[in-house]
């Protein structure tokens, strides 16, 4: 129910979307003259009289008159009642039929020259002589009908035939498709929904514009659904509205007692096989269902199993369903599956859980059976059920693992830790000794943020532990020294593991393929991640092993080292549906993530900010603050790199107050940095990017250090060209040896190695860097008197930036002077057309505020301007 005392955030108009095939319909259908009625056929809500409004108001604008006739239950029970308000006041019903006709066609006739359209909304309701008449008019072409007819009513016979002539258009109406729903939602809220939320409404409303537009405001009204940072979330699960349960309930009324019991077994414990029903239900009460459209079958393999027709009859029947009830169908169905064998994949689970909810007691055998199915099927709140249940019976660390890490996967690290940190009984097993210290030394590393107390939880094992177990420890370790930002070590450790063991195989490939990816070595990234995750699907158990997805998202960073973009664009996309549909939420932070930074890399900022954005709200709303640095990281980039400042140094903000991450600081840095030089201070973020880089290579963190440097060349930084050759030098990645020839260009001024760097840029897709080097050439050929290819690079350069649209960096400035300005000039023109004055300037930049003068002074001559204020109009910037 909507609490009184909320208010409720208005909705804008529910926009018609994903209904362009049937309007296109609708016009063609006008444009015959033939044309007789264009009918609209589908269930309740699906948006027919909305449609079918939209139609009338076409006809309108096409020059035709219209017209509304009114039919409902009530008028039906009056003769002509749904005529009345086109036809004159002292119309007999009781005429002769050629009387009536005669005066329906003169009121038409008085409407306009054209042919009249007619909208006759829930046309199932016309009253027999309205309709007969209506018949008759559209047989002589007197008018064109639109008529709206509501799946499963009875109908009129003379408007049943409406749509069976050669003359008529029948459009069936029906639900919504995701990526309707998507754009419905997001035009409604004026805004990005997150993909969770969108796969949320769009399951609980099957796609029904009605219903989504219930869900939609009543999860507003609860505080459920919620913007966070410009991006609307959608915490718990959704409700139902009194409305929804009038609307749904009325077709659940007049069931017969057999009937009802099917449905309600149904909204327990869906799907069931009929012989899985019980109180002795007979196949024709579930055919009679399925014709009035409550129950469906599906297929499952060679099963046909039963669900309710829409997820919100569920919802209803639970609702009005007393608790005993409730309990007695949960245990009779759960006996039910169980005397059948429960031989399916997921009976185990299903038994287990109405087990549970009827107030039984599982053994505990079949607990952790059923723990294990919904671990595999990554139904984590599942697994916290039933190993939380299955720990108060068996308190062993088996039962702790599923349960921590299930509590990980949740967002609930602090229990997590408290569960998997409480001592081992005398007699545990090396192996739950082992995946009890890896589980926690991965919630204490990704969920806490204290790589520290990971590792120290990895020592401790190895002496409770003992050797059987080094090379599970061992990978531990490894994982705990990659992601705290030691890539190289991690590699020397992974390199000494040999282990017969899948599942230590599969981790090692997941661990492996990242720190290659970080070292320099992508294309060998790219290998094991691929073959990691085919090892991956073929582990029966995988407990403590990350979602195979983990390897996707590998590929899609190694790809991007190796300057693969357009594959690794693919790729992410993929995984990142995959993600929300399995709702694996690091699974979709990570794709989220790398998106990001592709279309960054690209310079198409704005879409990298939404994704980045996409990233952290999702990361948020799990509480995986190690992830969202990096959103926001990325945020304040796309941020600063569009040019806003105040939102990039507020990402920058939220940077600084969450907990310290070690995996890939270096590129959080970046974020930093972009947003210092938004804010008019290009020396400290050089200072930033540099310092950060020497680190990055002093841990052998080559494709960080590359991004590094490169960054810093971007924004004016010299005397690095040699610290990208030695990169080059250590790597098989093509980025990294694309960024160092633009780096060695920009520091020899050689306008033809500028080029060949822009050209090389752009042939990876790195539009954004390829505009800059264009950029670049085109000063340098100017510089040194060559005009003509001084013009034809600058042409170049707004070309490529024309692809990266709102990007605004130092290199893409163009100075329309024959002229050239030097670096020097073009760094304080810039921050004097900003507004700073010459004493900040010298600040910013370490320099007098008689040398900033100077330098001004010599812009002034170069572009003929007279001051400062005329420096922004000047420079401009593709």
């Amino acid at each position: 129910m909507v609490s009184a005392s909320r208010a409720v955030p208005p909705l804008g108009e529910w926009p018609l979307i994903g209904r362009a095939i049937e309007l296109e319909a609708f016009e063609r259908a006008l444009s015959r003259p033939t044309c007789a009625a264009v009918v609209l056929y589908g269930e309740a809500g699906v948006g027919k009289s909305r449609l079918a409004d939209t139609f009338l108001a076409s006809a309108d604008e096409m020059g035709h008159p219209t017209a509304r006739v009114l039919a409902s239950a009530a008028a039906a029970t009056m003769p002509l009642g749904a005529m009345a308000p086109v036809l004159p006041a002292d119309v007999d019903a009781s005429s002769a039929p050629g009387a009536l006709f005669e005066s329906a066609r003169r009121a038409m006739a008085t409407l306009g020259t054209s042919r009249p359209v007619i909208l006759v909304d829930d046309a199932h309701n016309l009253d027999v002589s309205s309709a007969v008449l209506l018949t008759q008019l559209i047989a002589a072409g007197v008018v064109m009908v639109v008529a709206t007819i509501r799946d499963g009513e009875p109908l009129p016979d003379a408007v049943a035939g409406w749509w069976r002539t050669p003359d008529a258009v029948r459009i069936d109406v029906g639900d919504l498709n995701k990526t309707a729903t998507r754009e419905v939602l997001e035009t409604s809220l004026a805004g990005p929904v997150g993909a969770d939320a969108v796969l949320s409404f769009h399951e609980a409303s099957d796609g029904n514009p009605l219903v989504l537009r219930e869900l939609v405001h009543l999860a507003l009204a609860d505080g459920q659904l919620r913007p966070d940072t410009g991006t609307w979330r959608l915490v718990g699960a959704l409700g139902h509205s009194r409305r929804l349960h009038d609307l749904l309930g009325a077709r659940l009324a007049a069931l017969t007692d057999d009937a009802r019991s099917i449905l309600n077994q149904l909204a327990l414990c869906a799907p069931l096989g009929i012989a899985e029903l019980i109180d002795d239900v007979s196949r024709a009460d579930v055919v009679a269902l399925e014709r009035a459209g409550l129950v469906r079958q599906v297929v499952d393999g060679l099963r046909h199993q039963l669900v309710l027709a829409h997820p919100l009859y569920g919802e209803v029947l639970r609702a009005n369903m007393a608790a005993t009830d409730r309990q007695a169908i949960l245990l009779a169905v759960a006996e039910s599956t169980a005397s059948l064998g429960a031989r399916r994949r997921e009976d185990p689970r299903r038994v287990a859980t109405w087990l549970l909810d009827g107030g039984g007691d599982p053994d505990p055998v079949f607990l952790r059976q059923a723990a294990h199915v919904a671990r595999n099927a990554n139904d984590f709140g599942g697994v916290a059920r039933l190993a939380g249940s299955l720990r108060r019976q068996d308190p062993s660390v088996g039962a702790a693992v599923l349960l921590g890490e299930a509590l990980y996967e949740l967002g609930d690290f602090e229990e997590a830790e408290a569960v998997l940190a409480e001592p081992a009984a005398n007699g545990t097993s090396s192996l739950h000794l082992a995946q009890r210290a890896t589980t926690r030394a991965k919630n204490l590393q990704w969920g806490l943020c204290d790589w520290q107390g990971a590792l120290q939880v990895v020592i401790d094992a190895r002496v409770e532990a003992g050797p059987e177990v080094a090379a599970e420890l061992t990978t531990a370790e490894a994982s705990v020294m990659l992601f705290s930002g030691r890539p190289q070590l991690a590699l020397d450790l992974l390199d000494g593991i040999s282990s017969p063991i899948p599942a230590v195989a599969v981790q090692v490939a997941i661990d492996r393929s990242t720190a290659l990816a970080l070292v320099g070595r992508p294309n060998e990234a790219i290998a094991v991640a691929e073959a990691g995750l085919i090892d991956h699907l073929g582990l029966p158990q995988p407990v403590g092993l990350a979602h195979p997805g983990t390897h996707v998202v590998n590929q899609a960073f190694g790809l991007i080292e190796a300057g693969r973009l357009g594959e690794a664009e693919e790729l992410s996309r993929a995984g990142y549906d995959v993600a929300v549909a399995d709702r694996i939420p690091v699974a979709q932070i990570w794709f989220a993530i790398m998106l990001g930074k592709i279309e960054l890399l690209r310079g198409r900022i704005a879409d990298s900010r939404s994704w980045y954005r996409e990233g952290a709200s999702t990361a948020r709303l799990h509480r995986f603050r190690g992830p969202l640095r990096l959103a926001v990281a990325g945020e304040a980039v796309a941020e600063a790199t569009l040019g806003h400042d105040v939102a990039a140094a507020t990402a920058v903000e939220e940077l600084d107050s969450l907990p310290p991450f070690g995996f890939l600081a270096a590129d959080q840095a970046i974020g930093r940095a972009w947003a210092v030089s938004a804010g008019g201070g290009p020396a400290q973020a050089r200072a930033i990017l540099l310092d950060e880089a020497e680190r990055a290579a002093a841990a052998s963190n080559r494709a960080s250090a590359a991004w590094l440097w490169h960054d810093a060349a971007r924004l004016g930084a010299t005397g690095i060209s040699a610290h990208l050759r030695n990169l080059e030098a250590a790597s098989d990645s093509l980025l990294i040896s694309v960024r160092a020839l633009h780096v060695a260009a920009l520091e020899s001024g050689d306008p033809s190695a500028l080029v060949e760097a822009s050209k090389q840029l752009e042939g990876l897709g790195l539009d954004l860097a390829a505009a800059e080097a264009a950029g670049s050439a085109a000063d340098a050929f100017r510089r040194g008197g060559d005009q003509r290819s001084g013009a034809r690079e600058a042409g170049r350069s707004q070309a490529i930036a024309a692809r990266c649209p709102g990007a605004v960096t130092p290199g893409l400035a163009t100075i329309e002077a024959v002229v050239p300005l030097s670096k020097r000039e073009r760094e304080i023109a810039a921050l004097a057309g900003q507004g700073a004055s010459s004493r900040e300037i010298a600040g910013r930049l370490y320099l007098s505020v008689r040398t900033v003068d100077n330098h001004l002074q010599r812009v002034y001559a170069k572009l003929g301007v007279t001051g400062r204020d005329q420096l922004a109009s000047v420079l401009g910037s593709t």
